[in-house]
Order: structure tokens, then sequence, then C-alpha cells
């Protein structure tokens, strides 16, 4: 594989463990706080740039926890963001966009991002 296949290999397999990881915490969630309904999403998407999706969504009673990391290519760059919002309207938490043209610092802050989302052990008891 040349460089840059790397870089794409290693970039969908980043994406695939952030996958598992909010799966792993969906299941920890729902594991602990008995009847929830909980689903991963990951998407890949056309839209104004390429875009991939990784993330969570948690139901518990009349409360929706949306907790994601979005990675996009606009203009020769990756942009990677990281939220959590509350019914659709409140935010929880937005971390700060990164933009960069160098795959590997884009794959640490997806990594990174995924890590602290995934770190909120008590967000239910926190938002219902």
């Amino acid at each position: 594989m040349d460089a840059r296949s790397g870089g794409a290999a290693t970039l969908l397999a980043a994406l695939n463990d952030a996958c598992e990881d909010f799966q792993r915490y969906g299941q920890q969630v729902a594991a602990t706080h008995g009847p929830i309904h909980w689903e991963l999403i990951g998407r890949f998407g056309p839209g104004e740039a390429p875009f991939a999706l990784v993330g969570v969504v948690l139901r518990y009673d009349r409360t929706t926890v949306d907790l994601g990391v979005d990675l996009w290519v606009r203009e020769g760059a990756f942009e990677v963001s990281g939220y959590g919002t509350i019914d659709g309207r409140r935010l929880l938490v937005d971390l700060p966009d990164v933009l960069t043209e160098d795959v590997d610092e884009a794959i640490a802050v997806l990594r990174r991002y995924t890590q602290r989302l995934c770190s909120y052990r008590n967000v239910l008891d926190e938002v219902a």
C-alpha cells in the first residue's frame, strides 16, 4: 500500500474504532440506566462536502441525548467537530472545530473527541 492508501486505510480504521467505542458506550449506559433505547450512528454521506458521522443516540423517558463526531473534507482539508445535544435543541457539549490538512492530526482529534464524549458516564442523570 502506498502512503496515500495507507492514510485512507488508517482513517477508515479510526472511524470504525470510534463506532465501536460509541457502541460500547451505548451498551454501558443502557446497562446502568435500565430501560433506555440507544442507537449507534455511523454514516457516510454526500452533501456540500464528503463526510462521516459517528456517535450514539440515547432515549430515556422523554429525553433524547445525541453525542457524535463529524469528519468533513472541505477545500482540501479535514474538519473535525464533536457535539452533544439534548432533545435536538439544548447544547450539552460543543467541542471546537479543528481544521487540518494532516490526516494523522484529523485521526488524533477524532479519537480524542470520541474518548471525551464517551466519558460522560452520568449523562442521563444530568439531563433527565
